[in-house]
């Protein structure tokens, strides 16, 4: 947990709480004595969440918000309600995720998978840049995934509307550009005491790990996969680690430090990745 110096519960912001590893990832953080905003599409199931979080750590304050991360209206309308909630914002996790196995469109008519994925984080880090800056030493994790190691031929300007799609290599290219994105934002997030982190759990017994999202070959070694609870202790872990020394950016894959892709970490890519992202936050 981050140390707080005026003593006040630190507050844990979470996308997509109501999934099987943010479900276990609420129970770790409500357990650590955080305070939860959590943000969902579906009332009924996060209202169910809610009842169960409750009986599980009773003293935990929850304040859920109803949301479509695919549209850019409804990132800013959470961004808004959160900031009237909070002034600080220890923690911030984009947990949300999406994996298709068919080409779906935003309202805004981009890729799903790049919605979700790559915009919705790099949009509500930005919006809610003044409270984390507020904080003491805020940390914002991006749920990643190894599977952005398979990525082939990876064009930044082909992620918003792919001219071909193929199963599982928007969800691998997506999850790439948000490792690059927060690569080349770390830098500027930390001269506030904001650090960025992609944290990968590895892969896990999900819905969307087993759907026909993935490739063929995940369901024969899915003997191999960690439970829920597992996966997110291992988002729970990057989340809370150390800020004080000197690492502005940490990669955490299968709940170790690891070096990114070498494309994440070229300059060229992800200035072109930044500037697409810019231009969609501007207009």
């Amino acid at each position: 947990m981050n140390d707080n110096s005026n003593a006040r519960r630190p507050v844990a912001v979470l996308t997509a709480s109501y999934s099987s590893i943010g479900t276990e990832l609420s129970k770790q953080l409500a357990s650590a004595g955080y305070d939860l905003v959590v943000i969902n599409r579906s009332i009924d199931r996060t209202n169910q969440q809610l009842i169960d979080l409750k009986a599980f750590v009773p003293s935990v304050s929850v304040q859920s918000i109803q949301a479509d991360l695919s549209n850019h209206r409804d990132i800013r309308r959470v961004a808004e309600q959160v900031a009237r909630i909070h002034d600080f914002i220890d923690l911030l996790i984009h947990n949300a995720g999406v994996a298709t196995d068919r080409l779906e469109l935003s309202v805004q008519g981009n890729d799903l998978h790049y919605e979700v994925n790559t915009f919705a984080p790099y949009l509500l880090t930005k919006l809610l840049r003044p409270q984390l800056a507020s904080a003491n030493n805020a940390v914002v994790v991006a749920v990643g995934s190894s599977g952005m190691r398979m990525a082939r031929q990876f064009d930044p300007k082909g992620l918003r509307k792919p001219h071909k799609f193929r199963r599982f290599q928007p969800y691998a290219h997506t999850k790439l550009a948000t490792a690059a994105v927060f690569h080349a934002m770390a830098a500027d997030y930390a001269k506030d005491g904001i650090a960025l982190r992609i944290a990968d759990p590895g892969p896990t017994h999900t819905p969307m790990s087993l759907s026909g999202a993935m490739p063929i070959w995940f369901r024969l070694v899915r003997w191999y996969f960690v439970p829920p609870e597992k996966g997110a202790k291992r988002i729970f872990e990057a989340a809370t680690a150390p800020t004080d020394d000197g690492r502005s950016e940490l990669y955490f894959e299968f709940g170790r430090t690891a070096a990114l892709p070498r494309v994440a970490r070229d300059t060229a890519v992800q200035q072109q990745l930044l500037a697409i992202l810019r231009g969609m936050a501007d207009s």
